[in-house]
């Protein structure tokens, strides 16, 4: 990654020295920012179109009479704009990243290099080091969830009865409608940004970090289609921590490599002063 920011640099300077500084064809670009902005929308469900909670069987003193306290019970009911589940909604940790890059991209094609190469740094690593913390956190509550869960369901009978009305039922026709939509407006955001500019096939960290959003989101959908019933919820979980610990190791490799930029922007600065 670090190599890719680097080549992402090298790239946008290239562009802007070529024969053609104005290739980058704004309004497609826009509209591929607004796209992929749409899905990281949608995966946290700030859309009006996501449906209603993911499960709603118990009320919170059926839960508590069926073990389960009542502060874990409330936090697995969702609100009505939320999709189901926690796999969709993580995949916004990964493609909140993808969302952010893209807009850096965006910025040294317009923005003076000089001024770009002192900001991009100190802005990358403040993002991401807010982003890994989040991460982290996240990943340990996610995890905790999960033993939760598997711990339940093979606690027989009463364990078992208990997971079964929390989360012993998934809305996965839901769950396929959403990942149906957020693949298209991902297919969308691609075209728009290679007509924008067919150079950003050469990011490499940005196509790689594309094909990795979409990757992750495909074996979610396996995971919903094909696991039994019952156990959609806990494969749910499972591949929401992984898809959490993916982001979490891109965040951090993009946080080591935005420190050679701080120092390269620090030396010129000095140079300058000097």
């Amino acid at each position: 990654m670090a190599a890719a920011w680097l080549g992402a640099e090298a790239w946008s300077r290239g562009l802007r020295e070529g024969p053609s500084p104005d290739s980058l064809r704004r309004p497609f670009f826009v509209a591929a920012v607004v796209v992929f902005l749409l899905v990281v929308l949608a995966e946290i469900g700030m859309s009006l179109l996501l449906g209603s909670a993911a499960v709603e069987p118990v009320s919170a003193g059926e839960a508590s009479n069926l073990g389960v306290p009542t502060d874990v019970f409330l936090k697995t009911q969702k609100a009505d704009n939320q999709p189901p589940g926690a796999g969709i909604g993580f995949l916004a940790f990964l493609d909140g990243l993808l969302l952010f890059t893209v807009v850096m991209l965006g910025l040294s094609l317009i923005l003076e290099l000089r001024l770009y190469g002192r900001i991009q740094g100190i802005v990358t690593l403040v993002v991401t080091f807010l982003w890994v913390l989040a991460a982290f956190v996240t990943a340990l509550l996610a995890l905790a969830k999960l033993f939760l869960m598997i711990g339940l369901f093979v606690a027989v009978p009463f364990g078992a009865l208990a997971y079964l009305a929390l989360w012993g039922s998934f809305p996965t026709s839901q769950a396929a409608a959403i990942l149906a939509l957020l693949l298209l407006l991902k297919i969308v955001f691609g075209v728009l940004l290679v007509i924008s500019q067919p150079k950003f096939l050469k990011v490499t960290g940005l196509v790689l970090l594309l094909a990795l959003s979409v990757i992750l989101q495909l074996v979610l959908g396996l995971i919903h289609g094909f696991l039994p019933g019952p156990l959609v919820s806990i494969g749910d979980q499972f591949w929401a921590l992984v898809t959490v610990v993916v982001a979490l190791i891109w965040a951090l490799i993009m946080l080591i490599a935005s420190i050679p930029a701080i120092i390269n922007a620090l030396r010129v600065s000095g140079s300058v002063g000097d």
